[in-house]
């Protein structure tokens, strides 16, 4: 990747400031998600450390960047590159997808769950005998 607007010679400097803001930002959306699951939950235990798991998995995950990218000063321009040194860095986007479709799944289940009792339980009392055919049949 280039940046035709920096004109720097601390290519590497830049590189790092750089992969730390997204860790930083990755790092705290992935806490988003992970608060907004264990919220719906209610904070139970199992989940909790489930997806705490999982959130510092993507943290890990996001933090792979820091020694795999490198930046590289283009000699005409002056400007940076981002040269890729490990292949390790596909780890990132398959950690993220993981952890996103399981807080997915998990959430569509509790409200889906939550939705499914609670039409059963207007069903069940729909058909439950009012006082007035209480009294009628009795």
């Amino acid at each position: 990747m280039l940046f035709p607007d920096s004109t720097t010679d601390h290519c590497k400097l830049l590189i790092q400031l750089l992969d730390t803001c997204f860790l930083i930002a990755h790092a705290s959306t992935a806490f988003l998600m992970y608060f907004r699951v264990c919220t719906v939950y209610g904070m139970k235990k199992v989940v909790v450390l489930f997806f705490g798991f999982t959130w510092l998995a993507v943290v890990a995950g996001a933090a792979t960047p820091l020694g795999a990218v490198v930046g590289v000063p283009d000699e005409h321009t002056r400007s940076c590159n981002w040269v890729i040194k490990h292949r390790y860095v596909i780890a990132l986007p398959i950690i993220d997808l993981i952890n996103d479709t399981l807080i997915l799944l998990a959430i569509m289940y509790k409200l889906g769950m939550a939705d499914i009792r609670r039409t059963t339980s207007q069903i069940s009392s729909a058909w439950k005998p009012t006082g007035y055919s209480q009294m009628y049949y009795a």
